[in-house]
């Protein structure tokens, strides 16, 4: 009886995660699964971090791809995916980790999958480093033919970024859009256009959360996330289906980032320019309580909005995380 042992492309993205990345690599190289490669991109870190990665290269298992400038991180997630030889490719930022029966508990379930499931996935861990208080992260159980799921049911959460392993062709068949800094999610929708994904509840990745997560940096996510959104409409594979969840998911993503904006007095008119748009591509919003909240938060003052805030804050005793402010580097 044969053994179904293919090879593993894992790929971890660093820039300037010296203080983390040697946990994100023992984390890989310590895997239950050992049919491995392992393609460390490094995007122009200027700390410690392309030291610490030298040390580790004795290992023929590792690839490195050594950039000195830093790029749109789609970039060097398609360049390193061009390099994987594996069947399977899987992802790591290099400030997260991967627990031990990461890739082998995968691999088990795609052994038992018809071409048709391009992606296994799952939910993660959140590790605060601040307090070292761990907590599951929401995510979609998004399974099947899942793409009006993933846009419908979004408030689950997303497909959590490293937990998913995909066929190494499938992957390729949707290369990221290299004119958007990081793609995001929006991969993932591509392929749930073709694809069935298999969802398995077994946490098996742990995501930091600190005081650089590329993911605060709110406005140019959000900007990123809307021309994805604007592409996947327009692509011809697209299921007529999907487009009422598509408009619906639009408004909802539009108005949840303005308004997570405007209470933690971050780009107030941006916000209230964004509230002003999710209100028109849906107008039947306005029978909610929030955007009636929204549509008084518009009208008031910028410098009033924030003792508005600083009262709310106090009589519900809630604590809002205030976005970073945006950085491509």
């Amino acid at each position: 009886m044969s053994t179904f042992d293919p090879k593993v492309s894992v790929i971890i993205l660093s820039y300037n995660q010296g203080k983390y990345i040697r946990e994100a690599i023992d984390s890989v190289l310590n895997q239950t699964y050992k049919n491995l490669e392992i393609i460390i991109s490094d995007n122009g870190s200027n700390d410690l971090t392309k030291e610490i990665i030298q040390s580790y290269l004795k290992d023929d298992r590792l690839i490195f791809l050594d950039y000195k400038e830093n790029r749109s991180i789609s970039l060097r997630q398609n360049q390193a995916a061009n390099k994987a030889s594996g069947e399977f490719i899987s992802l790591l930022y290099a400030d997260d980790y991967y627990l031990p029966s990461k890739i082998e508990h995968q691999v088990k379930i795609f052994s038992e999958l018809s071409d048709e499931w391009g992606v296994v996935h799952g939910p993660g861990i959140e590790l605060n480093n601040n307090t070292g208080i761990q907590q599951p992260i929401s995510s979609t159980k998004a399974h099947g033919n899942c793409l009006v799921k993933l846009l419908k049911d979004y408030s689950d959460g997303f497909i959590n970024p490293i937990s998913p392993l995909v066929r190494r062709r499938t992957y390729l068949e949707f290369p990221l859009y290299e004119d958007i800094f990081s793609e995001g999610e929006s991969l993932y929708w591509r392929i749930a256009v073709k694809y069935k994904f298999f969802y398995s509840d077994t946490p098996l990745v742990v995501m930091r959360y600190h005081d650089k997560n590329m993911g605060k940096a709110i406005k140019k996510n959000m900007e990123m996330h809307l021309i994805c959104l604007d592409r996947l409409q327009k692509n011809e594979n697209f299921p007529k289906i999907a487009i009422p969840y598509l408009k619906d998911y639009r408004s909802k993503i539009i108005f949840s980032n303005a308004w997570h904006c405007l209470r933690t007095n971050f780009e107030i008119s941006w916000a209230k320019k964004l509230i002003l748009t999710s209100v028109k591509s849906n107008p039947r919003s306005m029978m909610g309580i929030r955007y009636l909240a929204a549509a008084i938060f518009i009208m008031i003052p910028k410098d009033l909005i924030f003792y508005i805030n600083k009262l709310i804050n106090l009589i519900t005793r809630k604590k809002f995380n205030t976005p970073l402010e945006d950085y491509y580097n």
